[in-house]
């Protein structure tokens, strides 16, 4: 009986929570497994949906449910966050470098309507071998669909981390953060 009545609870606060529209503060911690060796610095993600779309504000990732997503902070900070972070994580140094990896964040989605939570991020990478040479320019999509009760913090955090490593596994993109400035 306390267990029914404890997942009520969870479940009276995660509707409470999804009806807020106070924005959530997501800290993004890395976690993949991978080793890539080269260096990079960071440069600024563009976040197309709120660019192309004046409804969805820089700080809030589109759903199709009721109410609105809204983090903390833009999402392009996330993102270059989560993106300097794992570039850590894995052994690449990240530095002052010529080799500059920036982007445009083209979609990032959660379908959560119905019993189950489609997420989809779809984010366009670009190196910059020097100021002035593109080396690398590449979109990679991540779809991945959860149960609806499922944290959703981590599956946040999952999904930008498995888009990052489709990147990191791409050796196009090894090859140019590879040259040394």
């Amino acid at each position: 009986m306390k267990a029914v009545k404890l997942f009520g609870v969870i479940i009276l606060a995660v509707i409470a929570a999804g009806c807020a529209q106070a924005p959530i503060t997501l800290n993004y911690a890395p976690s993949s497994t991978m080793s890539v060796d080269g260096e990079l610095k960071v440069g600024k993600f563009k976040y197309l949906p709120a660019e192309n779309n004046n409804r969805v504000k820089p700080n809030q990732i589109r759903n199709t449910a009721m109410g609105s997503i809204l983090l903390e902070k833009n999402i392009n900070e996330y993102f270059e966050t989560a993106m300097f972070t794992e570039s850590r994580f894995v052994g690449i140094k990240v530095k002052d470098s010529n080799n500059v990896v920036s982007g445009e964040i083209i979609e990032f989605l959660i379908d959560d309507l119905g019993y189950s939570i489609d997420w989809t991020l779809e984010v366009k990478y670009l190196v910059s071998a020097d100021e002035s040479s593109e080396c690398y320019s590449k979109a990679h999509k991540i779809e991945k669909n959860t149960a609806k009760f499922a944290n959703p913090f981590g599956t946040l955090n999952e999904v930008m981390k498995l888009n990052i490593e489709k990147v990191f596994s791409d050796s196009e993109f090894v090859s140019c953060v590879s040259q040394k400035s």
